[in-house]
């Protein structure tokens, strides 16, 4: 039985080409679809230097069939007259987060950049936004992908929290300052332990995911005017289930109080494809339990065992807000070093509805 033909949008861009913008899906998208998203995103997702990619096809699918119910799916697929992929725009809304907000992201080929077809994705994410009942979309850009700022720019955004993407050779590591933060005398002397989570967190441990989740939303948001993301134990198995399908594994190391309470962690990512570097995710302590070195004794438990289990790793690899300092004296005390910057920009939807209808004509639909 053949599926049913999807409704086609295109957009003339001159008297000789022509753009056609799709709908797509990424759960429910055909292997067509998806291999066709991934051969926009890979390329750019590398010249970003993103810690996703180039991302193996398969993982790419498997992820995107994955996608957490709480994450709503809205994707645009931009192809030649040959059809021919040259650019996608993506936007989702979190239905444990700000109900304000969309998030966002237009990706368009570098030799098809400066065609105003980023402008009328963005009107595309617009209109669908506007008819979700939200007001804020928020995306990122990448100091790699000088067009990213420069479109940012143009749609007289705001950029609301400069970040860092720093790395750390294991080979530059001082083990004896390490070691020394492992120590962590006056932590244990108050009761602290530290409890490692090997991949998928069981159930008895979902509800401890959450709380980490949720000290994490103490982390720095800058001029990003968002509300916090509120998880639940089904949102961690859903998310365990992606991270398990897509090939990759994590580790977790949970600091606990001397009740036993969860109180912060820290968490690094391995992808199937790239052995040689870790991704440190998430780490941080709650606000009441700082200031004793729960930050410096997880993350160089951490270090120790990546360089004790994983001899294969050379880099770690991490990101930060430019304004988190307390986390960013740590990692400068380990060695990481600063490798690219990156912006997350925010904007009222109405004013972008507005800039994006007064640089381009509409879109003009076929159906």
């Amino acid at each position: 039985m053949l599926a049913p033909r999807l409704r086609r949008e295109t957009v003339p861009v001159s008297h000789q080409v022509n753009f056609q913008f799709r709908r797509v899906q990424l759960r429910a998208g055909t292997d067509g679809e998806l291999q066709a998203l991934h051969a926009v995103e890979a390329p750019i997702e590398t010249e970003r230097g993103s810690n996703r990619m180039p991302q193996p096809l398969d993982s790419y699918m498997a992820f995107a069939r994955n996608l957490p119910s709480q994450f709503s799916d809205h994707t645009w697929l931009v192809e030649t007259s040959d059809d021919t992929p040259i650019a996608v725009g993506y936007c989702w809304s979190n239905a444990a987060g700000d109900e304000r907000i969309m998030e966002c992201d237009v990706l368009v080929r570098r030799d098809r950049r400066r065609e105003g077809i980023g402008t009328r994705l963005m009107a595309l994410i617009c209109e669908e936004t506007a008819s979700a009942g939200r007001s804020l979309l928020t995306w990122s850009t990448f100091d790699p992908v000088p067009a990213g700022d420069a479109f940012s720019r143009s749609l007289a955004a705001h950029a609301a929290r400069v970040n860092r993407t720093s790395e750390l050779a294991l080979s530059d590591v001082d083990w004896t300052m390490v070691e020394r933060w492992t120590s962590a005398e006056r932590a244990r002397e108050l009761g602290y332990s530290l409890e490692l989570v090997v991949g998928a967190f069981p159930e008895h441990l979902r509800a401890d995911a959450a709380t980490f989740h949720h000290i994490m939303q103490t982390a720095p948001r800058d001029g990003l005017d968002a509300g916090g993301v509120t998880i639940d134990t089904q949102f961690v198995a859903e998310l365990d289930l992606a991270l398990i399908d897509s090939g990759r594994s994590r580790w977790s190391l949970f600091v606990r109080d001397a009740a036993g309470a969860c109180v912060g962690g820290t968490e690094v990512t391995f992808e199937p494809d790239d052995p040689s570097t870790v991704f440190q995710q998430n780490t941080g302590i709650d606000p009441s339990h700082r200031g004793i070195g729960l930050a410096k004794w997880v993350k160089a438990a951490m270090l120790e065992r990546i360089r004790d289990e994983r001899p294969e790793v050379r880099l770690v690899r991490t990101g930060n807000a430019l304004s988190n300092a307390p986390m960013l004296a740590v990692n400068d005390a380990l060695g990481f070093r600063l490798v690219s910057m990156s912006t997350d920009w925010q904007a009222q939807v109405n004013d972008l509805l507005h800039t994006t209808r007064s640089i381009s004509p509409p879109v003009h639909r076929r159906r």
